[in-house]
């Protein structure tokens, strides 16, 4: 009865391999995360391939000057509702109507907003811009894989606890103490661990998410169930295996 023992053994050791593979985003032990910045929690900041549209108000908001008539088609996207959607580039400039190009890659949309109305100043009476980013979005993954979502971000100031209340807060085999929150900079990939176990841990989750961020919910590792569910199929097979071997021996003994 040596065979299917040691078959048995070298199909466990052969199932750990694939024991906990569905675990994204690994950090090692001592991995040093960055630190939040409580005192500089900024607004939303426009990224390159940020997607925007804006109204452009005059004279106290008395008349609204018609973008679509000022625009050409190869720069600019109408949509649905009459409203020309115009694309931040990869070089952080948008080519806008009667001004031109414009960096408003890492300013905020009231700053951005500001920038808008100085330059239409030069053709305008009193301009007032309202401009709204409609690209924005995160990946959240609440801690079972398969329920992964891409949330848009509807409001300028979304925070953490927002964005996860919005996919129905963290899943049965999410880690509440450990939830990652990567961010890609302009100077490099910052990773935050964030822990909402306890009270205190609000205070990161009021953190404001800027378009493209990862929020990550570590799942619990449950190696008994994995193993069991890897073993379980080839049980039959050892089994049969092992039926069979029996009746050989019995066969060859006669």
């Amino acid at each position: 009865m040596k065979l299917p023992i040691n078959l048995l053994i070298i199909i466990i050791i052969s199932c750990s391999c694939t024991i906990n593979s569905h675990v994204m985003l690994k950090t090692k032990s001592d991995y040093v995360f960055d630190e939040i910045d409580y005192k500089n929690n900024p607004e939303y900041k426009i990224a390159a391939n940020d997607i925007i549209d804006f109204r452009l108000y005059t004279n106290d908001g008395f008349e609204v000057i018609d973008m679509v008539s000022q625009s050409s088609s190869n720069r600019a996207i109408l949509n649905q509702t009459n409203i020309i959607q115009y694309n931040i580039r990869k070089d952080s400039l948008v080519e806008l109507p009667i001004i031109g190009e414009v960096n408003l890659v890492g300013k905020s949309i009231i700053e951005s907003e500001k920038i808008l109305e100085n330059k239409y100043a030069n053709f305008y009476v009193d301009p007032f811009i309202n401009l709204r980013v409609n690209s924005r979005r995160v990946v959240i993954f609440p801690g079972t894989g398969s329920s992964a979502q891409v949330v848009p971000l509807r409001y300028n100031n979304t925070t953490l606890i927002e964005a996860l209340a919005s996919v129905g807060g963290i899943s049965s085999n999410g880690k509440a103490k450990r939830i990652k929150l990567i961010r890609r900079t302009n100077k490099k990939q910052e990773v935050y661990l964030i822990d909402l176990s306890t009270i205190n841990g609000l205070r990161d989750a009021s953190i404001t998410l800027q378009s493209n961020d990862i929020i990550y919910v570590e799942p619990i590792r449950n190696y008994a169930r994995e193993i069991l569910a890897d073993i379980t199929p080839v049980l039959g097979l050892i089994s049969t295996a092992t039926s069979l071997w029996a009746t050989y021996l019995i066969i060859a003994n006669q």
